[in-house]
């Protein structure tokens, strides 16, 4: 029976269309363990290095440039993305596109952390907070360089090279902090010498990553189409507007509540991005495999690629989500006086839940080129977070950043599922999710409203289970397929079935 099992365990890893899944949540997982393990460390240095009102206007000076430098970024990296997933060995497109790319994310960060630099002042006086222009004037080129390395690390997932832009991205800049914030202690630097800190930390990576592009064999570079620059921003615009756990929010917060309230917000948000941390590397997965399959217009590839991705998603994030609440008991006391971010975290972790449902569609509709649903969808729930605490906030108090997520996640995103059916034939819920969905969303709130060990071990357990389900349920359907590495390493003659409904962008 041992042999048995054993065999038919290792045939549905090995074989299966859960083996690259499996490839990422290996390789790509551990760096990103180490990745947020040492984010979780620096976190705990800045909130030892400096007092609690200090380090709440740190979070919020990078709060706002990282949610700037991302939104600037995302935008170059998926036409990366897009076009390199099509089109993985034209080596010479890929660099000259890239380094326009760079150019187009190079412009704009400039100009805005020039204009952050002389606005600083008047920022921080307006909100009654002088030493936050300190930090906004010396965290200002920190914005440049994460745009450029965002930038860069989207011809790497273009390439499926997952592992590789997941350590350039999260591992080598926490590796550098970690390397570095002892030396500001030790040396008895000033505070200052932290912002300076961050910014070598997303420097130093560009500057390894932007070597490819410096190669003298490739002249020249390829500008962006007019759909290119459509696309971009479109997406500049949406990102600014998607990112609103662990930046926007925190500057919501900062304008509405006092630097203490803000620095427990600002551990409790950073806390929360770890329940995505598996979700987020399958998907970068599974958006360069969906590239090829919407340019070979092989739906029915399509249609089992999405449905194993979605329910992997589902599952790792259930259970991310359990395992991160069961530990914040250890995790809180470690960084000091933070044991009121709990119960934010607790909230936190219902929008995260339901959002884990639609995650594949949106992947999907992104790299199918409809980027004006992201933009719908991101520009609504934006304008309720921005909106809806300064009306609650008197009566819920901090809880009223993550009510407002809460409620957006619940009305705007089923437009994301509406449009994935419209366009592809797509299912985003059955039946059985619907009621799945709302049985860990309720006792996320129970545990939430009465805080207490036996509410959290029967909501991480429901949870738990539900992680379980869809795995298992993902695992028993790839079994049946065998492994197609071709969907990354080589292109393959269309297949006869039915052409997509998704215009292909690329070809215009």
């Amino acid at each position: 029976m041992a042999s048995f099992f054993t065999k038919s365990f290792s045939d549905v890893l090995l074989k299966g269309r859960l083996r690259p899944y499996l490839d990422i949540l290996v390789v790509g997982s551990g760096a990103r363990i180490f990745g947020l393990a040492s984010q979780f460390v620096v976190l705990i240095m800045l909130s030892r290095f400096l007092p609690k009102d200090s380090f709440g206007d740190l979070m919020t000076a990078f709060g706002f440039y990282r949610l700037a430098g991302v939104a600037l970024g995302v935008g170059g990296s998926l036409v990366l993305l897009f076009h390199v997933s099509r089109r993985f060995d034209d080596y010479q497109t890929e660099i000259r596109l890239q380094r326009f790319s760079a150019l187009m994310g190079a412009v704009p960060s400039t100009a805005i952390a020039v204009l952050a630099i002389f606005a600083a002042q008047s920022v921080a006086s307006a909100l009654g907070k002088p030493s936050l222009g300190i930090w906004l004037q010396q965290l200002a080129p920190f914005l440049i360089f994460t745009t450029l390395l965002i930038i860069a690390t989207g011809a790497l997932e273009g390439r499926s090279r997952i592992a590789e832009s997941i350590f350039w991205g999260e591992v080598a800049p926490n590796a550098v902090r970690i390397v570095l914030l002892p030396l500001v202690a030790v040396l008895n630097l000033p505070e200052i010498y932290v912002a300076h800190v961050l910014t070598l930390s997303v420097l130093l990576p560009w500057l390894w990553l932007a070597r490819r592009m410096w190669d003298r064999s490739v002249k020249g570079w390829q500008s962006w189409s007019g759909w290119d620059f459509s696309y971009c921003s479109k997406f500049v615009v949406a990102t600014l507007f998607a990112n609103q756990l662990g930046a926007a929010d925190i500057v919501i917060a900062s304008v509405l509540f006092s630097s203490e309230v803000v620095a427990d917000y600002a551990v409790a948000a950073r806390l929360a991005a770890l329940f995505t941390f598996f979700q987020l590397a399958l998907l970068k997965r599974f958006a360069p495999r969906a590239g090829h399959l919407l340019q070979t217009k092989d739906d029915s590839a399509l249609h089992r690629e999405f449905d194993l991705c979605r329910q992997l998603t589902i599952g790792c994030g259930a259970l991310s989500i359990s395992g991160v609440l069961l530990l914040t008991p250890v995790l809180l006391p470690l960084l000091g006086n933070y044991l009121d971010a709990r119960a934010l975290l607790i909230w936190l972790a219902i929008p995260s839940f339901v959002m884990s449902f639609y995650a594949t569609s949106d992947r999907l509709l992104i790299i199918a080129g409809q980027s004006s649903v992201a933009l719908v969808v991101t520009a609504s729930s934006f304008i309720v977070l921005v909106t809806s605490p300064f009306a609650t906030a008197p009566w819920l108090g901090p809880v009223a950043i993550p009510a407002a997520m809460i409620f957006s996640v619940l009305v705007v995103n089923p437009l994301v599922a509406v449009r994935t059916r419209q366009l592809l034939g797509l299912r985003t819920f059955a039946l059985r999710d619907w009621a799945i969905m709302v049985c860990g969303s309720v006792s996320l709130v129970g545990f939430a409203v009465a805080n207490s060990n036996l509410n959290a071990v029967i909501a991480c357990g429901i949870l738990g289970a539900i992680g379980t389900y869809y795995i298992i349920m993902a695992t028993a359907r790839s079994a049946v397929d065998t492994y197609d590495n071709s969907l990354i390493f080589r292109a393959e003659v269309a297949s006869a079935s039915p052409p997509l409904l998704v215009p292909d962008k690329a070809s215009k």
